[in-house]
């Protein structure tokens, strides 16, 4: 083999907009977002009823909703014995937030003819008074794959939001694991610095599945019409990638492709031949993201310098042991974002600068460039709170003029269509992505029935189909029809 050292890379900010997202729950859209939330407990719930039309502002997302201490509004009858403040009133809930069971079929695949899904979470919450709450979680997840050559089973279990919040005023100061997702577009925030990815499962899911717990300390401060949150990762948690022998992992090694990067002999017998490991350690940055809803136009602005949460992989040890190691460097991160509701119509936008974006050139050395990208769409609802549709464009810039094994420029399109109908009980979607400059397709129909709340049964499909270095092109042989239930209590 001859003499090369390839840096090659594997980060969603070099492969900006190639991702879609999910906004919302795993498994459902997002309704519109109302209000500057943040942690794991304000997020969206699942995909199991359409969406209303869009409240007054928004800024985060975030996954399950915070609950609310019991009687916190409630007014005694006339006469009634006089209740108790809410301070004096302890709560303990628990329960399941999400479940998630599908089977799905992959005609094109050489690797497997199925692959399988299962994914269960439960919580403890525990208020003893107004100012204070507790909260545990975990969940369980499952996957297998079969039929081809590279069947695999796996078991993982994992935390989800677990921490200790305390609340006073205006104030709210949370302390342990939690799922942050910044920003304000749906699928692609561009501040959604500070989160934890989950890779399991590529793309298939929405935005806030595809999210982590992780440790975190979080003050949140209500000034006014505006909101100062601040995250400080003081742990470092790599994203959550799949069995290295799934369809879904982002390194192929039946075909030896990594994804982002296009294949060639040389780049497969590397990879084929190569010992994976990573390299996670040390503190995970941090974050300062400033809004203001409530007027005309909301706005915000968000400053971070954090660790990428997916990894670049460095491949060295040639030609003697190969290795392919995944690091991740820190980014400095400068955005703005704005939303407007006009007409019916709400306006979304996001704008953002990303430097140390690690790139491999040509020679096979590594070189680190700045990305500017752009996000702008649209949400409305024609005909009433029926039928939902978001559209947006994305662009990606790497600044350099060095040509580079990765894309350069990216300038796509995204979105998401849903419609109720029967009554309410039934619900069908299309969300998808398509570049503009390049091939980079992916369509998902779906059709559920969600009227045995709150579960919902649902079939649906999974197709890629692109150029090499894109997203869909690295999975298209990978399109898998599914049939599953998923429920959140």
């Amino acid at each position: 083999m001859k003499k090369l050292l390839l840096n090659l890379t594997l980060s969603l900010a070099t492969l900006p907009a190639l991702l879609p997202a999910h906004a919302s729950a795993a498994d459902d859209l997002p309704p519109p977002r109302a209000a500057e939330a943040g942690s794991a407990d304000d997020l969206p719930p699942p995909r199991t009823s359409t969406r209303k039309p869009p409240a007054a502002a928004a800024g985060t997302t975030t996954a399950q909703a915070a609950v609310p201490l019991e009687g916190a509004d409630d007014l005694p009858p006339p006469g009634a014995k006089k209740a108790k403040p809410r301070s004096a009133q302890p709560t303990l809930k628990y329960g399941v937030d999400d479940l998630l069971l599908e089977a799905g079929g992959l005609p094109d695949a050489t690797e497997a003819d199925t692959y399988s899904t299962l994914r269960a979470k439960a919580y403890v919450l525990w208020q003893p008074n107004r100012d204070w709450e507790l909260r545990a979680g975990a969940r369980v997840d499952g996957a297998m794959q079969n039929g081809g050559v590279a069947d695999f089973n796996d078991m993982s279990a994992d935390f989800t939001d677990t921490y200790v919040r305390y609340r006073s005023g205006d104030t709210r100061l949370t302390l342990g694991a939690q799922t942050i997702i910044w920003g304000r577009v749906d699928e692609i925030p561009l501040a959604d610095r500070v989160s934890r990815a989950d890779l399991t499962r590529f793309t298939l899911d929405e935005l806030p599945e595809r999210r982590r717990a992780e440790l975190a300390a979080r003050w949140e401060q209500t000034l006014g019409d505006f909101k100062l949150d601040a995250v400080w990762l003081p742990v470092f948690n790599a994203a959550e990638l799949p069995d290295a022998s799934s369809v879904w992992s982002p390194i192929n090694l039946t075909t030896g492709e990594i994804v982002g990067i296009a294949p060639s002999p040389a780049v497969a017998a590397l990879v084929q031949n190569a010992v994976i490991s990573e390299d996670e350690h040390g503190s995970g940055g941090g974050g300062v993201r400033l809004t203001k809803t409530g007027g005309a136009v909301d706005y915000g602005v968000t400053l971070a310098r954090s660790r990428q949460s997916q990894p670049y992989y460095l491949i060295g040890g040639i030609p003697l042991a190969p290795t392919l190691t995944a690091i991740h460097p820190f980014n400095n991160f400068a955005g703005a974002d704005m939303e407007l509701e006009s007409n019916g119509i709400t306006w979304r936008m996001e704008l953002g600068y990303t430097d140390n974006i690690p790139v491999t050139l040509p020679t096979t050395a590594t070189t680190y460039v700045p990305s500017l990208d752009w996000v702008g769409g649209i949400e409305f609802f024609p005909g009433g709170a029926d039928t939902r549709i978001n559209l947006q464009l994305v662009a990606q810039a790497l600044q350099t003029d060095q040509s580079i094994l990765q894309l350069t420029e990216y300038y796509g399109a995204n979105g998401e269509i849903e419609t109720t109908f029967g009554q309410g009980r039934w619900t069908a979607g299309l969300r998808f992505f398509g570049g503009l400059n390049v091939k980079n397709l992916y369509l998902n129909p779906e059709i559920s029935y969600v009227a045995w709340e709150p579960f919902a049964v649902y079939a649906g499909y999974h197709y890629f189909n692109g150029d090499d270095r894109t997203l869909a092109g690295f999975q298209e042989d990978h399109s898998m029809g599914v049939l599953g239930i998923r429920g959140q209590f």
